[in-house]
């Protein structure tokens, strides 16, 4: 055993041999790749512990040459996000450049809990807050931002943040059962109950306000549920909004919220601010439009394209009127997992988490900076940062405005050719997001019409829903055996807006940097083929079946 096959030698920066072991996996892993389809070669059938019953750690070394053989059969089924036809989730291409720097920077193990154990990489967090508060329009020498690992983790900052802001001794006395309530959306992610739950809250007393017509928080409702509360002597620490939602990408209506909270601190006399955070993980990318000219069209966008882009611009704009905004540069921002930042208007709400480290930016300086006081977690990785400081100086604000605008124009044609085909039903015709939502109308169906669903029993309603859920199956099942070349979600429990009907979703999400009309007509054509192979199944959906309902289903 040569250590240093393993290690490198201290007195070598050892790229070389980094790029050597990245070559020899590169090789292995030409077995599976599969650039051509969704998804990389593989079998779905592991037991996982079939597989791990007989495992056992080996007590010699294993050459490097060796392990990168044992390793790379890992690879298998990966979804490969660079494919157009990929299009399972919101989950981007990586931008390489994000990737090659980070790659290096962790040969040489930086901890982002310390300045001193990060070297000058830690300025890339404070670099990447700064560019976010101008593009909010927020003062960044008053803001604080930190990278946390994930969309989860900037709602729990927020909420934990909420807290403080109420009660000072909460950190050491204590909650008080069933005392603490805030409201979010019914468009609103999980996980804002999820945090309510971690932090003890309760799940109970997160309570979920509707929507209107346009997917917004009911105002009204919303006033109602926390005026009642407070004059039950409860207390109200805030809001948790949605700005840019999964599949719609609703934005709630930050500016009037924040209106209405001060009115209700006014009216009931709080000597607290309730906290707003914004939500933004994925609609925080449309403030890259905010000085594009609308006249001009410099990138030529299709015009009903234009109309949403610049709606969905003024509408995150009102970001300037929340506490604290959530973003995540793994999702719209083309950089790898894990990369969510939690950035607050006002650091000294950000510092109720550790007071003793809150001192002006401009008496920061390199060896005593050491966030982990104040941090969630003693160890943070460089990834976060330097990836989206790569991703964000490499494409800049008119690179973002053409990689979105062509997914824009891309989703919108795609929208336009599915609904040639009759069978095929647009769910969300009229959306302002990338994503397409729609069902396949079964044959004795076809004259189906999803504006008059209601007039529809049950029993139909069913038939419907579980059709398009085995479709989900079959595609599935033929994108693994590298049949078709696209892929979608389907959803069982998706509800159609203003109703209680579950008639679940096929959803298409066109993540990749490559989409084009060109490649949008080999997709639609061969969905259209899939859709009549898979009626002559005849139901016959045995083989189908053995795939797991959770693989793709959300």
């Amino acid at each position: 055993m040569n250590i240093n096959d393993y290690f490198g030698k201290y007195d070598k920066n050892n790229f070389e041999l980094l790029v050597k072991y990245m070559k020899n996996l590169d090789k292995n892993l030409k077995l599976f790749y599969n650039f051509k389809y969704p998804f990389f070669k593989g079998e779905y059938t592991r037991n996982f512990y079939d597989y791990l019953k007989t495992k056992k750690l080996n007590y010699k070394s294993m050459t490097p040459e060796k392990l990168f053989l044992y390793i790379a059969p890992y690879f298998k089924n990966i979804p490969n996000w660079n494919n157009p036809g990929t299009m399972i989730n919101v989950i981007p291409p990586v931008n390489l450049t994000s990737l090659a720097a980070t790659n290096i920077a962790n040969m040489y193990n930086p901890n982002f809990a310390q300045d001193t154990y990060s070297g000058m990489l830690i300025t890339s967090e404070f670099e990447v807050s700064k560019y976010l508060c101008d593009l909010i329009g927020w003062n960044w020498k008053k803001a604080h931002g930190t990278f946390t690992f994930g969309g989860k983790g900037t709602n729990l900052y927020a909420t934990k943040i909420a807290l403080n802001k109420v009660d000072k001794n909460i950190s050491t006395e204590g909650l008080e059962k069933n005392k603490y309530f805030m409201v979010t959306s019914k468009n609103g992610h999980p996980c804002h109950y999820e945090v309510c739950n971690w932090l003890g809250i309760g799940t109970a007393n997160c309570y979920e306000i509707g929507c209107n017509e346009k997917g917004q928080l009911n105002l009204d409702e919303a006033k109602t549920i926390i005026e009642n509360n407070l004059s039950e002597g409860r207390i109200f620490i805030g809001y948790n909004l949605t700005a840019g939602s999964t599949n719609e990408l609703y934005v709630d209506q930050i500016k009037q919220i924040y209106l209405m909270n001060q009115e209700i601190v006014k009216k009931f006399k709080l000597h607290y601010l309730p906290h707003i955070h914004a939500d933004a993980v994925l609609g925080w990318v449309y403030l890259f439009f905010n000085d594009y000219d609308y006249e001009k069209n410099k990138l030529k966008i299709n015009n009903e394209v234009l109309k949403k882009i610049k709606s969905l611009n003024s509408k995150i704009k009102e970001l300037k009127y929340a506490d604290s905004v959530g973003i995540d540069f793994h999702k719209t921002g083309f950089c790898p997992y894990i990369s969510s930042m939690i950035l607050f208007k006002n650091k000294n709400d950000y510092y109720t988490l550790y007071e003793a480290d809150n001192v002006d930016i401009s008496k920061v300086n390199f060896g005593g900076y050491n966030p982990y006081h104040s941090t969630l977690e003693l160890t943070r990785s460089s990834l976060g940062p330097l990836s989206s400081l790569c991703s964000l100086k490499s494409l800049g604000i008119e690179g973002f405005q053409k990689i979105i605008s062509n997914m824009f124009n891309c989703a919108e044609y795609f929208r336009n050719k599915l609904k040639v085909n009759s069978r095929i039903c647009i769910i969300n015709e009229n959306t302002e997001g990338l994503a397409t939502l729609f069902i396949i109308k079964p044959k004795q169906y076809s004259n189906f019409d999803i504006s008059n669903i209601t007039k529809n029993s049950d029993s139909e309603i069913k038939i419907i829903k579980e059709y398009n859920v085995n479709f989900g199956k079959y595609i599935l099942n033929l994108a693994i055996h590298n049949k078709i070349h696209f892929i979608f979600t389907s959803s069982r429990s998706y509800e159609l807006p203003g109703t209680s009907i579950k008639i679940g979703a096929l959803k298409a999400y066109p993540m990749s940097i490559d989409i084009c009309k060109n490649i949008v007509d080999i997709i639609i054509k061969e969905i259209n083929s899939t859709i009549d192979s898979y009626d002559n199944l005849n139901g016959n959906m045995n083989e189908v079946f053995e795939l797991s309902d959770n693989m793709i289903y959300r």
